[in-house]
């Protein structure tokens, strides 16, 4: 019986070690390189001049705004979920300004009917998930369906502008003048801060893993928080 235990447990690890290792080959499908155009199609997803049009586009949304919107369309993510694919490829191609990462990307693969919008840090409040997912499930895998695939990524182009909008500043505007701070807040941060030194001479050893889980947090340009996605 202890034999033939040993043997179950063998195998058992045997089968999950492969099933890691397959997990692990899967998860290194290459990232190209970064790409060298505001709009890359390379299953001719989109009309020529369509590509031309949006690349035109978002280049002179870039140089207005500073922020950077791309647009990469390909075949197939060769088998990684779109999740896994677009955040490696995010963070690989350093999208947005680095220590303000303002970069987004909208990624459509053709021949997986999958796209996914993945979105810096820095544009988390103007693009959270819930908006992300509305503009491709309503405003672009429609058209998309409907045989319209230009219209379609104009839709979402048009739609993650209107949401991003521009920086207060990015026609030349002075930055506005810092607001004073109330004394009512100065005294909250005040009891606060005793408050926190206070925790942290008691508890020494939690303090130090908050402070450490604090210190992880994000990072500098190519940073991500996720997105919306959806099939088509």
């Amino acid at each position: 019986m202890q034999s033939g235990a040993r043997l179950c447990l063998l195998a058992a690890g045997f089968a999950v070690a492969v099933g890691l290792g397959g997990a692990v080959a899967r998860a290194a499908t290459p990232i190209p390189d970064a790409p060298t155009h505001w709009v890359t199609d390379r299953a001719a997803f989109l009309s020529p001049s369509v590509t031309g049009q949006l690349d035109a586009r978002l280049d002179a949304y870039a140089r207005q705004t500073g922020h950077q919107l791309l647009v990469y369309i390909d075949h197939t993510t060769g088998g990684d979920p779109i999740e896994d694919w677009a955040a490696r490829a995010f963070q690989h191609w350093r999208v947005g300004r680095k220590g303000i990462d303002d970069g987004v990307v909208l990624f459509i693969f053709s021949d997986d009917h999958h796209l996914r919008i993945e979105v810096g840090y820095g544009l988390e409040g103007a693009v959270p998930d819930a908006v992300a997912s509305r503009i491709i499930n309503e405003r672009m895998v429609p058209r998309i369906q409907n045989g319209d695939r230009d219209g379609a990524v104009r839709a979402g182009v048009d739609a993650l502008t209107a949401a991003i909008g521009a920086p207060a500043n990015a026609a030349g505007q002075g930055a506005p003048a810092p607001k004073p701070i109330a004394a009512w807040k100065l005294v909250l941060g005040l009891v606060m801060l005793i408050l926190l030194l206070g925790f942290a001479a008691t508890h020494p050893g939690l303090a130090w893993l908050m402070l450490m889980s604090i210190g992880s947090g994000r990072g500098g340009g190519g940073g991500f928080s996720g997105g919306g996605g959806g099939g088509f």
